[in-house]
């Protein structure tokens, strides 16, 4: 099973569980249980974000200040062990969230309370044959660095596990989110992931997206693409952590026909010196563009569903593409290095440096946290170094703080820097 993944029931997750990681997509860890067969768990959240500059423009006042908690709670119902009959388990979530996000330079205010059904399925366990495993429900995808996809998914999943081998077939959809028609989109999902050494896991995937996209085309939103992707994840060097993900796209996509291809690759490397400093070395590709005015695109796109979120060698999960820019990786390079280290035990600093630039001088980018285009002159997008603070004060309290700049490349000529902080304080109980 992958390491990250929530795709087991939440009894097994509950004995993994370890306060040292800020995971606001994860479930409540079950830490009260009432009975053999029931056991339960909250969790309080309370984030403040700052946005300044995301015009790229000093001379325009565009601040956010985006205050929001949420309380959810969660439980899971086990079986009574019977002989000869299949085990099943039922896993409920819910999440009830406030947000609040002041606008400076309108001077107003915006605020909402939203309860949130977040995931609610059924397992049943030795389902036909022993090694099969049936999931119904809204359920989270995720993957090793969540680079494939990070989503709440309405789904019907099975499981084959035997030895080091799982395969996973999954049929998805949203149906409880009708205001967003595009995660409406259809999602056939066959994964596999083989344990090659004990600390090594490489992944195959082949799906498929269709539905109707709005915001891509006002006039032709249809979709239908294909990915095809491996994935590796290792640690069995000594002091060595490695990734590769790599996939292609095809398909057709508001009209036109789509074939692209991407890829991330890293390596992280620690060191046994005080304070047990680790540095961290990545370069993602996603293919790009040579003529936007035909009816073919080659630029390579993510699935949609994606997060791109991992840790390096800290105690919290990291934006791999920047906390500030974030993008999809399309038509992009992009550069990493990172600096961390652990003061303590519970605590842990991470310095990162990204580049970003084109692959092909285009006047647009694909989902990223600017509002600006580029001028479709320069590659150069620009640069970002993020601080990231993690600490887990006691058993169920962690916090983790965040502070990024943006440095607009040659693609964005006379503008100036977008900054964001941003604080998370997570109680579990």
């Amino acid at each position: 099973m992958a390491a990250d993944q929530q795709l087991v029931s939440p009894s097994i997750e509950k004995n993994q569980r370890t306060v040292m990681i800020i995971d606001p997509d994860a479930s409540p860890p079950l830490t009260h249980e009432e009975t053999p067969q029931f056991s339960w768990g909250t969790q309080l959240n309370s984030e403040v974000r700052l946005r300044d500059n995301r015009d790229l423009l000093d001379s325009k006042d565009d601040r956010d200040i985006d205050t929001t908690g949420s309380f959810s709670i969660a439980g899971l119902y086990l079986s009574t062990p019977r002989v000869l009959r299949p085990r099943w388990e039922v896993f409920a979530e819910v999440k009830l969230e406030r947000e609040t996000v002041h606008k400076e330079g309108k001077g107003k205010t915006e605020d909402g309370t939203i309860l949130d059904f977040r995931r609610g399925y059924l397992i049943i366990r030795d389902f036909i044959v022993p090694s099969l495993r049936l999931q119904l429900g809204r359920q989270r995808f995720n993957d090793f660095r969540e680079w494939i996809y990070d989503e709440n998914l309405d789904a019907v999943r099975l499981f084959y596990e035997k030895d080091r081998l799982e395969f996973q077939f999954s049929y998805s959809t949203n149906l409880f989110d009708p205001d967003d028609s595009k995660e409406e989109i259809k999602n056939l999902v066959l994964y596999g992931i083989y344990q090659a050494w004990k600390e090594d896991k490489a992944a195959f995937y082949l799906m498929n997206r269709r539905g109707d996209d709005p915001d891509l085309h006002p006039v032709s939103s249809r979709i239908s693409l294909t990915f095809i992707g491996v994935s590796w994840k290792g640690k069995s060097i000594k002091n060595q952590r490695y990734w590769l993900d790599a996939a292609t796209v095809s398909g057709h996509e508001a009209g036109k026909k789509v074939r692209g291809y991407g890829f991330d690759v890293g390596w992280i490397s620690r060191f046994k010196y005080h304070f047990n400093p680790a540095v961290t070395i990545g370069y993602a590709f996603g293919s790009g563009d040579s003529n936007p005015d035909d009816n073919r695109d080659k630029s390579f796109r993510q699935s949609g569903l994606q997060d791109n979120s991992a840790k390096h060698r800290g105690l919290i999960r990291i934006e791999q593409y920047g906390e500030v820019f974030e993008p999809e990786l399309s038509n992009l390079m992009i550069g990493t290095f990172g600096f961390g280290f652990r003061p303590t035990k519970n605590g842990s600093l991470d310095i990162v440096y990204h580049h970003f630039q084109q692959v092909r001088t285009e006047n647009r980018l694909r989902n990223v946290r600017i509002k600006p285009d580029p001028n479709g002159e320069s590659r150069d997008l620009g640069n970002e170094v993020d601080l990231i603070l993690g600490w887990a004060v006691r058993k169920g309290l962690n916090i983790q703080a965040i502070w990024g700049v943006f440095f607009p490349g040659a693609a964005f000529p006379g503008t100036d820097n977008v900054f964001l902080g941003k604080i998370e304080i997570q109680f579990l109980f």
